[in-house]
């Protein structure tokens, strides 16, 4: 999987990765405010759920063992039928079944997922969540929420119609072509029933999606869509077109050829759609305030919510801009890139078992490598095998400049020391990388399942701050390098609330990005445009402060018996999903050890 494993809910399909927007516990999840608030308010605000089914009256005044087999039976169906109706999903998730299979993307297919999952929602919800053990409770909690983030995205947000990144899954055939699980004549095999599948589904595109849509988003889509047509006809072509028989490159070459020119055409269709775009992409209060309680369960009013990300805005603008004063950002020389990487990959893993800041749950690690041509767009990231995958791999990429650049542009385009240092962290220890290898250990389908956007990146970003706090490579230098991804992330969450409601424009977004997070412009507007597809990306922030809540909150509970070690197991112990699901579970589980 590619993390992070959450994705904007702009780009999933009606049913697909749990609540990741880019979409991302004990005896049970709360759906009413909890007893001890945290500091920050993490009580459940889904939408209402519906009228009791006839199992409802069936589940009381029976044993728990009856209860239990009734629940399991709606959960396992839900479960089944949520991955049946996204195979793009399974694919991530490490289920190879799911191969060469795609989403029904006609109309009618897409009404009869919708009703599908309305259905299903309401059978779950008819359970007493009293008569429920506290993983039942969680995993209840964690297919409403599934459920919920794919009602938002296909009724709020109008994907099929509005949102050309809604159709990657077509396009995307990385699964095929990056993960090593299998020979690959049999991997291109299942590619080309893919891109097979894929090209019957396309006309769908064109019956579905009803200009006038978002000029921004129109823009954005039209780049990815080129980006996918030179993917197909060059790296996907290269690597797989020589695998099998003649009869099997014969239908790959047909199947890829065509997938690439649709694709490409998809992406001219969609810069023409930019001259007659609108601002349709801005969500108002309203919706906006709807997606904090579908993607995060979380109910605070706008206000303080911008408060609370304006608040750790300047508490790291200030410690950056003092710090900068008298340090000076160093890089190493890109020839040295690979090698510093692995190397704190390495002290990074000792240091956690030293400092027992976790319990690691696996002997393997993420191997360190180049950037491969077709992801060169990310300076770093994380390449790793789903949670269900028998096939395990992980691979660190770290993105080198371009020998055919002007010096100083390579020499620029390097990540500084205290950035790689941060990006390492973040990427594999102990962020992304360990909590997925964690999340296989998760007790449930559906907690392995989870993937929330505020758990996976919040995560991930916490550790960046937890990690130097704790001392790991201390110094300005990893400080400072530090300080500027936080900034980052502090930016996304102002601009995420400024563009979706108080009618900030991009020019404004950008200025943010460069005054208050100090971001190079190019790079800047860049980050600004991406909030209006992405609204959910202050998930970075949001994530962060609400495991620091947590953390504190749990410090109070047990005094001297708290431990960093016991906490962060704890945390990460119940799948990824919103922080608020899982907030009293971890409580109990460490008030019990």
């Amino acid at each position: 999987m590619r993390i992070a494993r959450s994705k904007p809910l702009t780009t999933l399909s009606l049913l697909g990765i749990t609540g990741g927007f880019a979409l991302a516990t004990a005896c049970g999840a709360p759906t009413t405010s909890p007893a001890t608030p945290s500091p920050i308010s993490s009580s459940s605000s889904a939408p209402s759920d519906a009228t009791p089914a006839p199992v409802a009256s069936a589940a009381h005044g029976n044993d728990a063992a009856a209860v239990s087999a009734r629940f399991a039976a709606v959960r396992d169906a839900f479960t089944q039928q949520w991955l049946d109706n996204a195979p793009g999903s399974g694919r991530d998730l490490g289920i190879h079944a799911y191969d060469g299979k795609i989403s029904d993307y006609s109309r009618a297919g897409i009404d009869k997922r919708m009703a599908t999952i309305k259905k299903a929602r309401a059978e779950l919800a008819a359970f007493d969540t009293a008569e429920l053990s506290p993983d039942e409770r969680l995993d209840l909690e964690i297919a409403k929420q599934m459920i919920d983030v794919a009602l938002f995205g296909a009724e709020d947000l109008d994907q099929p119609r509005k949102r050309p990144q809604f159709y990657e899954e077509l396009f995307n055939v990385s699964a095929y072509a990056d993960r090593e699980y299998a020979p690959l004549d049999v991997r291109t095999a299942r590619l080309v029933e893919h891109e097979e599948a894929a090209l019957a589904a396309v006309p769908h595109i064109y019956e579905n999606l009803t200009p006038p849509l978002s000029r921004v988003v129109a823009e954005v889509a039209a780049k990815n869509y080129a980006g996918f047509a030179s993917y197909l006809r060059g790296d996907v072509a290269k690597r797989m077109g020589k695998a099998g028989d003649a009869a099997l490159q014969a239908r790959f070459a047909k199947a890829n050829t065509a997938l690439a020119k649709e694709a490409q055409k998809f992406s001219t269709w969609l810069a023409a759609q930019v001259k007659t775009g609108d601002d349709s992409h801005v969500l108002g209060v309203a919706k906006y305030t709807k997606l904090l309680a579908v993607q995060e369960r979380l109910s605070m009013p706008l206000a303080d919510f911008k408060k609370l990300g304006e608040e750790n805005l300047q508490k790291n603008k200030k410690a950056y801009e003092e710090l900068e004063k008298r340090v000076k950002p160093k890089r190493p020389k890109a020839s040295e890139l690979l090698a510093l990487a692995s190397k704190t990959v390495t002290d990074a893993r000792a240091f956690l078992v030293a400092k027992k800041i976790l319990t690691l749950p696996t002997e393997d690690t993420a191997t360190v490598k180049e950037t491969p041509p077709y992801a060169r767009w990310n300076a770093a990231s994380l390449e790793m095998s789903g949670p269900f995958d028998p096939a395990r791999s992980a691979f660190y990429y770290i993105t080198l400049p371009d020998a055919s650049w002007p010096k100083k542009e390579q020499e620029d385009y390097v990540l500084t020391f205290g950035s790689l240092i941060a990006t390492t962290v973040h990427e594999v220890y102990p962020g992304h990388f360990v909590q997925g290898r964690v999340i296989e250990r998760a007790p449930t389908k559906l907690q392995k399942m989870s993937g929330s956007y505020s758990f996976v990146e919040g995560w991930a970003h916490y550790t960046e701050e937890m990690m130097l706090d704790e001392g790991f490579e201390a110094g300005d230098q990893t400080h400072i390098g530090q300080l500027e991804d936080a900034l980052l992330r502090n930016c996304r969450f102002a601009v995420s609330l400024g563009i979706h409601t108080e009618g900030m424009t991009l020019e404004q977004g950008q200025a943010r990005f460069v005054n208050d997070c100090h971001i190079a412009k190019p790079a800047a507007r860049e980050q600004a445009i991406r909030g209006t597809f992405d609204p959910g990306y202050f998930a970075y922030t949001l994530g962060k402060l609400e495991i620091m809540a947590l953390r504190d909150e749990a410090k109070t509970k047990l005094g001297p018996a708290f431990s960093l070690q016991k906490f962060h197991d704890a945390l990460l112990s119940h799948g990824a999903p919103p922080v608020a699901l899982i907030r009293e579970r971890v409580l109990k589980d460490l008030e019990s050890h």
